[in-house]
């Protein structure tokens, strides 16, 4: 798979997309997507290699060249696109089967979370699916929720606000990286706080701009060695785990889908 040697959380967080878009695509006709605040493309890669075609969008200049990079094979077919600019300020001439977004809206503010759910909801085609994975439980707020950038860690009732408020219906909803990820919660935040901590003195802007690619040794990047541990193949156990713990809301992530439709 495409996820070799990312951080254990991802790598379960992409297990389990895979395995919804798998189910998804079976029962929908789900051909392009955008992806807002694609990063590094490895998220835009599973959608990809799922036999989509689509977009990606971010702020972060090194991110979108890494992501040119790691997905040339699609740039090179014209299966994909790459764009260095703002979401809510750029202009899109067509609309899209699927919207994506992991780890964005954390950063916004109310209002600019409403312009950015807005402007995704018109980019969605009638009987499309919008996906947006964020950080769960405001008790886990963190250094890294600091220095990312978030405003806030989603709960339930935050969910249920953003469904009221864009006239949205919830197709699906999963707490992931349970119990992995709440057991490497005080090794992150040593990590975090002993490499990124100079990141506090950064604008939220800026902030937000380097959490698109961010480089925390033992965090986010890994020995080559370190591959046979981090792989699908040695953490399937957690995502079955995760899968068994979806709606243990103690959990550190949380995945929604929305539709305009009560009925994909």
């Amino acid at each position: 798979m495409s996820f070799i040697g990312l951080p254990p959380g991802n790598i379960l967080q992409n297990l389990y997309l895979n395995e919804r878009l798998d189910a998804l695509l079976k029962n929908k006709q789900l051909k392009t997507f955008l992806e807002i605040g694609s990063g590094n493309g490895f998220v835009s890669r599973i959608l990809l290699n799922n036999g989509m075609q689509g977009i990606g969008i971010d702020l972060n200049i090194s991110a979108c060249e890494h992501n040119q990079q790691y997905n040339a094979q699609y740039l090179s077919t014209k299966k994909y696109e790459v764009i260095c600019d703002d979401f809510l300020h750029h202009h899109f001439s067509l609309t899209f089967d699927c919207i994506i977004s992991y780890m964005v809206i954390e950063h916004l503010n109310f209002e600019e979370r409403k312009k950015f759910i807005d402007k995704a909801k018109e980019l969605l085609n009638p009987e499309g699916l919008m996906i947006f994975q964020v950080p769960a439980g405001m008790k886990y707020w963190n250094i890294e929720d600091e220095v990312a950038g978030h405003i806030i860690r989603y709960e339930k009732k935050d969910i249920e606000n953003i469904l009221n408020l864009h006239q949205l219906c919830l197709h699906h909803l999963a707490w992931l990286n349970y119990p992995l990820s709440n057991w490497l919660f005080g090794w992150s935040n040593f990590l975090i706080k002993k490499q990124e901590a100079r990141k506090l003195n950064l604008s939220m802007q800026e902030r937000t701009i380097e959490s698109g690619h961010r480089k925390v040794k033992y965090k986010t990047t890994f020995p080559k060695i370190f591959n046979l541990l981090l792989n699908p193949v040695v953490l399937y156990p957690f995502h079955l785990l995760q899968k068994l713990f979806c709606k243990q809301q103690n959990a550190l992530i949380l995945y929604m889908e929305f539709t305009k439709q009560s009925i994909l």
